[in-house]
């Protein structure tokens, strides 16, 4: 199996080393481990351990005798262990790693010339983030979106061709409340371009609560909507196009905090119906729609009646999203397809997928709703709405107060404050969101969020500073021409093979995050890793040490360490900081 053209961990040639002669195993590059439990001895000779899934029970004897058969590369493999079936333990075979090959492969920096990738033939289509046009950006769309953007680097990263789509929705009635309030404030289009979004969401909520209280107003609402689905309004379709780009430019600075990005903008409106009559016209006639005495036409589903066109014949979102499936699978030809929403919208997507896969047999298996479970409890400390931007704007306001605050803060003319502030504080609120279960509904604490010491964003961001200032102090030292010694790590403290074997860990933790589709595995990981190394910078100092080989070998250990947590926090969308 090959290595990705991004996924450059420096264990990869030792891996491959061992796939290049098991080809009939799949995926056995990231399935091989490093066991959890190591002594850190001078006994101790690293191990890469590959326990038998339960798929292959069936050839589990043949596979074991083919591994028995074949010749290794004895510069990287020294002897190979096969531990059979006992009891409840699945088999096992154990590589023993030689010794300088493994440190060398961990410690040297880029010693490995990255294959292609065995996953580019696979196409994975991630949706995500999804909000809605004309309104500030809501915290209930914060998980959708971080969490879809670390699944989206996570295949990228694994080296699949990877498409990520936010699908913002841009019809229904409410867009017509939108222009009536606009209409009713008689705003200017000047004052829209002031301040966008916020005249925008103001308009719609004014208008919103006057159709509640007067029903002709609310008949004019939908008198504008159905205007703009027959397009018959050029001066109202204009419009409309503005407040799409409006949403756009203030959504673009947002997701550039989070530390997130797309390949396409889609809308809804691009399906909807005049533009999908062809998927009506297939769904009535593989019989799948059925029409109600009331004029509704329904799927059913698992016993469930779900509508899909109004008794007046307009379309609901069920249809919208099966033109857009299907169109996509056109489109994109793509092998896998995740859509990354909450929990409460499981019917939804069970019908969507039961439906297409109707229509197209070739979408059996391909398509996943990354379910996940709401925040509760994200406001500012004054208890206000919860827009994301007052969310982010205030964690940056803490941060500052904490760094004025603190009394290991050093004055630095060449440091943009609110810049540092500004990137923790994202750090702080993503990894609290991040490092839970995805299914769990999830109470956000600001004390939790923003403490240093315990497994937060900000420790990631401390640790990464600390390893950065560190390695510049040395920087005179050329550790390209220092070669990783094994017997040295073994002379010193435990904590540094513990640190080693952390790092050897990166490449089969992003295969979990990714199998199990679960930012927490690698979020988990890295608060591993800087506890090993902050164990580390503690037990092997390098100021104070005398011997220059002692202190060399520390530095290309703690780069290591460096080079790896940088890696995994710009999985997780964060920007590591080199000074805070």
């Amino acid at each position: 199996m090959a290595l990705s053209p991004c996924a450059i961990n420096m264990s990869s040639g030792i891996r491959r080393a061992i796939c290049e002669q098991l080809p009939q195993l799949k995926n056995i590059y990231y399935a091989l481990e490093v066991p959890s439990k190591v002594q850190n001895s001078t006994a101790t000779r690293p191990l890469l351990q590959w326990i038998l899934p339960a798929d292959v029970a069936q050839h589990e004897n043949e596979l074991l005798d083919s591994v028995k058969r074949q010749q290794f590369d004895t510069s990287f493999i020294e002897d190979v262990r096969v531990v059979p079936r006992n009891g409840r333990n699945a088999a096992k075979v154990e590589f023993q790693i030689q010794p300088d090959a493994f440190a060398a492969h961990l410690l040297q920096a880029d010693s490995v010339v990255p294959k292609a990738s065995a996953f580019q033939e696979e196409h994975v289509v991630v949706e995500y983030s999804s909000p809605n046009i004309a309104k500030p950006f809501h915290v209930g769309h914060l998980r959708s979106t971080i969490i879809g953007n670390v699944l989206a680097n996570l295949h990228q990263h694994l080296g699949y061709r990877t498409t990520r789509l936010n699908y913002l929705g841009d019809w229904g009635t409410q867009f017509g409340l939108l222009a009536l309030g606009v209409q009713l404030g008689s705003i200017s289009d000047d004052r829209i371009r002031e301040a966008p979004i916020e005249t925008l969401y103001n308009a719609y909520v004014m208008a919103n609560k006057a159709a509640a209280e007067d029903p002709q107003l609310a008949q004019r609402a939908r008198e504008l909507f159905t205007s703009l689905e027959a397009n018959t309004d050029p001066t109202l379709s204009c419009e409309w196009q503005k407040y799409r780009q409006y949403t756009i430019d203030e959504l673009t600075g947002m997701y550039d905090r989070l530390g997130v990005h797309f390949d396409s903008y889609e809308w809804e409106s691009q399906y909807s119906q005049r533009d999908i009559g062809d998927v009506l016209t297939q769904l009535r006639s593989a019989g799948l729609l059925q029409r109600e005495h009331d004029g509704r036409e329904i799927v059913v589903v698992d016993e469930r009646r779900v509508p899909v066109i109004k008794s007046d014949g307009s379309t609901l979102y069920l249809a919208r999203d099966i033109a857009a499936l299907l169109e996509r699978q056109r489109r994109l030809q793509f092998t896998r397809m995740l859509y990354v929403v909450d929990n409460g919208q499981a019917d939804h997507f069970n019908a969507l997928f039961s439906t297409a896969t109707a229509l197209d047999a070739s979408l059996k298996d391909k398509l996943q709703h990354v379910k996940f479970g709401r925040i509760r409890g994200m406001s500012t400390r004054q208890g206000k709405a919860v827009f994301l931007r007052d969310v982010l704007n205030e964690a940056r306001d803490v941060m500052r107060e904490k760094r004025f605050a603190s009394a290991t803060t050093k004055a630095n003319s060449t440091l943009n404050d609110e810049h540092v502030c500004d990137i923790l504080g994202v750090s702080a609120v993503l990894v609290n969101v991040l490092k839970q279960r995805r299914q769990r509904d999830h109470e956000f604490s600001w004390q939790q969020a923003l403490q240093v010491n315990g497994d937060t964003g900000i420790k990631l961001q401390y640790t990464h500073c600390r390893l950065h200032n560190l390695l510049e102090r040395f920087g005179d030292i050329e550790l390209a021409e220092i070669k990783p010694s094994w017997q040295h790590l073994t002379e010193e403290p435990s904590d540094a093979l513990a640190v080693l074997y952390e790092l050897a860990r990166f490449d089969q933790c992003v295969w979990q995050a990714k199998e199990q589709l679960e930012a927490h595995v690698l979020v988990n990981y890295l608060f591993g890793l800087c506890n090993a190394t902050s164990r580390a910078l503690k037990r092997l100092p390098v100021k104070q040490e005398k011997c220059p080989d002692k202190q060399s070998q520390r530095l290309l250990l703690f780069r290591a360490a460096k080079r790896t947590l940088q890696q995994g926090m710009r999985l997780l969308g964060l920007k590591p900081l080199n000074q805070m």
